[in-house]
């Protein structure tokens, strides 16, 4: 491995590792939360989720708290760990 690849390699570990973390905390915040409450998703908690945006000016779709915690908090978090994890192992000269 150069040198070059090794530096790429810091810069997206420097880059996916606060999103890691920052995705980390707020599904673990939702779980402490929502357990608390009785799993009573009627009261929506952490930061907002969008499904997509559909072109127009404010025609985004704001997600409800129950798709929030079961579909996005987890797709992030698997997805940022995952990314984590091949870029800590190309460091480690493992792959």
């Amino acid at each position: 491995m150069t040198s070059e690849d090794r530096i790429q390699l810091w810069i997206a570990l420097c880059i996916v590792g606060p999103f890691c973390a920052y995705y980390w905390y707020w599904f673990i915040r939702s779980i402490i939360f929502y357990s608390r409450n009785g799993f009573n998703f009627t009261e929506d908690f952490g930061p907002e989720a969008y499904w997509a945006d559909r072109g127009g000016d404010d025609d985004c779709v704001l997600m409800k708290p129950k798709e929030k915690f079961f579909i996005a908090g987890p797709s992030f978090v698997v997805v940022t760990s995952v990314m984590l994890i091949f870029i800590v192992l190309g460091l480690a000269g493992t792959i």
